[in-house]
């Protein structure tokens, strides 16, 4: 079972260590060579401005081979941000795996929503020891001025979530959790979503 609030304090320090040197960074997953089929690519960091050009400029020096994947572990970072990545993974096809001991959390699981496979469909994966998590906005270098600004946001996020295919009950949890909390998804939650799971002491998808 999952411990909540010791994932979320996790959570919560890895931000404070990454910090702003700490902007995501693509590299080509240590696995690859395993995966002959598959350009993987493992993301790690926060999530900021300007990290599509950078995830762009990777892949046009990569190998592309018949599937793309990126493998992602962020706490968050930049919603605007997060959400152009779910639209350049929605675009070009790039399917989105949380492996196992990893965590995706905020802005990191908006962009997560934007998987897709080689057909166009939906293909979101994590793992029965990694973390999901989803919870509501919040600009700590720019305080919301309004509720004008607010339901702003809100509409873009929701537009977001209809341009990605994201499952209704995912943008309830997001908005319905406050931002200085985080809702985890459970493996239920996970499976009942239409996120493939998979189990690693199994060593195979369980949905």
């Amino acid at each position: 079972m999952i411990n909540r609030a010791v994932v979320w304090a996790i959570c919560v320090l890895a931000a404070g260590i990454v910090g702003r040197s700490g902007a995501m960074e693509f590299t080509t997953h240590p696995n690859a060579s395993s995966m002959p089929a598959v350009t993987a690519i493992l993301a790690v960091g926060d999530i900021e401005d300007g990290d599509v050009e950078r995830l762009s400029g990777f892949l046009a020096s990569a190998e592309i081979r018949k599937t793309v994947a990126i493998y992602l572990a962020s706490p968050g970072g930049s919603l605007y941000e997060g959400m152009r990545l779910g639209m350049f993974f929605k675009e070009n096809r790039i399917k989105t795996i949380v492996e196992g001991g990893e965590i995706c959390a905020s802005a990191c699981a908006l962009a997560f929503l934007g998987g897709r496979d080689n057909q166009g469909r939906p293909w979101r994966s994590s793992s029965s020891n990694s973390y999901l998590g989803f919870h509501a906005f919040r600009s700590p270098d720019a305080p919301l001025q309004d509720e004008n600004e607010t339901q702003r946001v809100v509409s873009h996020v929701l537009a977001y979530g209809r341009e990605v295919d994201a499952p209704l009950e995912v943008l309830i949890l997001n908005f319905s959790t406050p931002s200085d909390d985080m809702y985890w998804l459970d493996q239920g939650e996970i499976c009942s979503l239409g996120i493939k799971l998979w189990d690693v002491p199994g060593d195979q998808f369980i949905c």
